[in-house]
């Protein structure tokens, strides 16, 4: 760390600021991540100078006795900065993954839910290379050898990498004479780790031999990038005869095949499958019936195949039945259940009054009648008729009053509880996030 009070380079101070202004909307706030180290602190710092809309955050992942610590200083740091912070505490769930894959995983989905629309993240040149070799040694694709894109707009978050191209020479020296002070991760020192044994071993080693191998590296990932940009073109233009449907995409080329479905599984922001596996993938798929059933699971659900389409049905949170008096939301999986009002439409009110609703998932033999002067149904054949995929009958909300079957949320109502064409009703609607789509 430095003490000293000279002025900051100018050139790393202009090109940040310049990055920033192609790429932020006039007026939009920009979220920093900051752990603590050196590379974040300076990109906060860099970040106060160029921009004024302006907030940080720090996730807390709890794996180093010393998190707690480098919270504190990161609060520290932004009090004396008058920035705003959010310390987001998560959960390592390692789920069968290394704990550095799992420990970004949760640091992600943490700065999905912030609630930012853009984030500026810390990596420079060098971590670009290792992210390469990291990559090329897991038997990784284009998009893998591609390493980190500078600019990324995934589930309504816009990622920046703006110090991409600066060597971490050039943050070291910025970072000492504008006297900045930062935490250490003794973590980083251990090469146990993967991307620590690149880092301290490989890398050092490759740049004795080539001097230039961290910037020619990292160009490399920028070329790689290119060429995946032109695939990924390639897939749009083959998704307008595709959507989703098995038999156009078994008319492609074997590598367009796969391209496509690497291409429409990462619009989901699913993690692509190694090249064995999604050639087994796509060998089951050729080998099924245009109207059959099949489910390849993978890891942040499963694909699935039915009536000739294909759907990606994300793994969910388990649904827990309750009881509900239909004023606030009923959480529902990874959506949210509610009642809304409608003139002539969905259940009575009035007939509603005073009552508490069950929410209940299917058990089978539950009956109800969809319509004034209708037999009674089973609801298995209204669920049949309405042409859902299996998956997606089996988890819908049904609402009971006592043992009666009111409404199978998103399908059908009871006929007895509907309300007249001029009387206020309460519809059921269930708003989900993507799990399913073709």
């Amino acid at each position: 760390m430095a003490a000293s009070r000279n002025k900051p380079p100018a050139d790393l101070t202009a090109g940040f600021a310049a990055v920033l202004q192609a790429h932020l909307p006039v007026g939009a706030e920009l979220w920093v991540g900051l752990s603590g180290g050196r590379d974040s602190v300076v990109l906060l710092d860099l970040a106060r100078r160029s921009w004024p809309q302006l907030r940080a955050i720090h996730v807390h992942h709890g794996l180093s006795p010393r998190a707690d610590a480098w919270a504190d200083f990161c609060q520290s740091l932004c009090r004396d900065w008058d920035i705003p912070l959010q310390i987001a505490r998560v959960r390592v769930e390692r789920q069968g993954q290394g704990l550095e894959a799992a420990a970004r995983k949760a640091r992600y989905q943490a700065y999905r839910e912030s609630g930012a629309r853009y984030l500026a993240l810390g990596h420079h040149r060098r971590d670009q290379a290792e992210t390469l070799l990291f990559n090329l040694c897991r038997g990784a694709g284009v998009a893998g050898a591609a390493a980190m894109p500078p600019y990324r707009e995934q589930a309504g978050l816009y990622l920046l990498r703006p110090l991409l191209a600066w060597a971490p020479a050039a943050l070291a020296d910025y970072a000492r004479v504008s006297g900045l002070t930062w935490v250490e991760d003794e973590s980083n020192q251990d090469v146990r780790f993967g991307r620590n044994f690149l880092r301290h071993e490989i890398l050092p080693a490759l740049t004795r031999r080539f001097p230039g191998a961290e910037a020619s590296l990292a160009r490399a990932a920028g070329h790689f990038a290119e060429a995946q940009g032109l695939l990924d073109e390639l897939a749009l233009q083959d998704d307008a005869q595709i959507q989703a449907r098995l038999e156009p995409l078994l008319q492609l080329s074997p590598a367009r095949q796969a391209n496509w479905l690497r291409w429409w599984l990462r619009q989901a922001g699913w993690q692509v499958p190694e090249a064995v596996a999604l050639a087994e993938c796509l060998r089951q798929l050729a080998a099924s019936p245009e109207a059959g059933q099949l489910e390849l699971r993978l890891a942040e659900g499963s694909l699935r195949l039915w009536r000739g389409r294909l759907y990606r049905v994300a793994q969910q949170p388990e649904r827990l039945p309750g009881r509900w008096d239909g004023q606030a939301p009923f959480a529902w999986g990874n959506g949210r259940l509610s009642l809304r009002p409608a003139l002539g439409q969905g259940l009575s009110q009035g007939r509603l009054a005073g009552q508490v609703l069950e929410v209940r998932l299917r058990q089978g033999g539950e009956h109800l009648r969809p319509g004034p002067g209708r037999p009674r149904r089973p609801l298995k054949k209204i669920l049949q008729d309405s042409g859902l995929p299996p998956w997606e009958r089996e988890t819908l909300p049904l609402l009971f009053v006592g043992e009666e079957l009111v409404a199978c949320v998103g399908v059908v109502l009871a006929a007895d509880w509907q309300c007249a064409p001029d009387e206020p009703g309460w519809l059921p609607c269930l708003q989900i996030g993507l799990s399913s789509g073709a």
